[in-house]
């Protein structure tokens, strides 16, 4: 299957996570906005303790929701595969996860670049602006860079999971196999 029979075909769902992914970003900063803004001095390990924690947790409930939406797609691929209407491709789930963390990976890219560069001229202001859409966009890991002592590569952890369970996700559900509830009738 070529990309654009494949962009045609999975569109949708890209969409859905992407918008899943939005939401996300909106429950995480809302979950970790008291401790940003909290006075650290005297009670930082407890703070950043409570940011890892969070943010596993907040992972933990992205997969979940991918989970439900692409084990569907795969279990119904698998019944169009075996009926002969399609060829099973047991990547698809991955590269959904991937297109759908395109933008994540592009801002990762600049705030990376950015962060390397901000003690040259004009880079400071642009890395700035990069960190603070990072923070936005990439809140479900802000933990994960908060235990790398603010190394820009943690929030790389919020577009890599999710395209990982995104595959994950759908291969279980070309196996019919369900980490969730019950087997589907």
């Amino acid at each position: 299957m070529n990309f654009k029979e494949f962009w045609s075909r999975y569109k949708g769902e890209i969409g859905k996570l992407l918008t899943t992914r939005i939401a996300l970003a909106v429950f995480s900063i809302v979950c970790i906005s008291p401790l940003l803004v909290m006075d650290m001095q005297n009670n930082a390990s407890t703070v950043n303790t409570i940011l890892i924690l969070a943010s596993i947790a907040v992972f933990a409930f992205y997969y979940f929701l991918i989970h439900s939406q692409l084990w569907n797609v795969g279990a119904k691929n698998k019944i169009s595969a075996d009926g002969g209407r399609m060829k099973l491709c047991p990547l698809a789930g991955l590269y959904m996860g991937l297109l759908a963390s395109a933008p994540s990976f592009i801002l990762n890219i600049l705030n990376i670049v950015t962060y390397f560069y901000k003690d040259y001229a004009g880079y400071k202001s642009v890395h700035q602006i990069t960190a603070i859409l990072e923070v936005i966009w990439d809140a479900p890991a802000v933990g994960l860079v908060t235990a790398l002592g603010g190394s820009p590569f943690g929030y790389l952890a919020a577009s890599v999971l999710p395209a990982l369970f995104a595959g994950i996700a759908y291969f279980l559900g070309t196996k019919e196999f369900k980490l969730f509830g019950t087997k589907a009738q």
